[in-house]
């Protein structure tokens, strides 16, 4: 990213209306967009993952406590509190994730990325509409993305996230390995 790239992205970051993410704090560093939630510095990492005959990337979260000891994602997605907290934290992880895809590192491939399985028991529509508009708030056109969700949502959800101009994938992920 060039200074000028860097300088509205962080601009974009500091407007963005901290409702859709709790309030917890979005940075700009040198690697690239992260976020912070329960003490633990939240970033992106990508892996190769096979589609059909293609293989796109797919985020994963990575996240480490101040003392650098890794912390699983599914330990964070439990400190989050009530519906609100999880909807909130699934959607900073997902847009730290299609930032760094899509404006850090200028990928233009779809990026694959994982919903997390709890949502569905909180939100009963418009899926997808408050990601849409966040992706929007940095001129990222939903198509770029391809949300993996459980597998077994009714058909209903699924028009939702792709009337939004999301693709849609049912799919049931094995959790990322740690570094250790």
């Amino acid at each position: 990213m060039n200074p000028e790239q860097r300088h509205a992205l962080a601009t974009r970051l500091a407007t963005l209306p901290a409702s859709w993410v709790a309030g917890f704090p979005l940075g700009l560093d040198a690697t690239g967009v992260h976020g912070r939630y329960f003490k633990c510095e939240l970033r992106s990492r990508y892996e190769r993952h096979g589609v059909g005959s293609a293989s796109l990337p797919l985020a994963r979260l990575h996240a480490r406590r101040g003392d650098g000891i890794e912390v699983p994602p599914e330990q964070l997605f439990r400190l989050a509190s009530g519906a609100d907290g999880l909807l909130k934290l699934d959607r900073l992880c997902r847009l730290i994730h299609t930032l760094n895809h899509c404006v850090v590192a200028a990928q233009t491939e779809p990026l694959l990325l994982p919903v997390h399985s709890r949502l569905f028991d909180y939100v009963q529509a418009a899926h997808g509409r408050t990601f849409a508009r966040m992706l929007a708030h940095f001129d990222i056109a939903p198509d770029r993305v391809v949300l993996l969700v459980p597998e077994g949502l009714p058909q209903g959800v699924l028009d939702s996230y792709l009337g939004e101009g999301f693709g849609v994938r049912g799919e049931t992920l094995a959790p990322a390995p740690m570094d250790g």
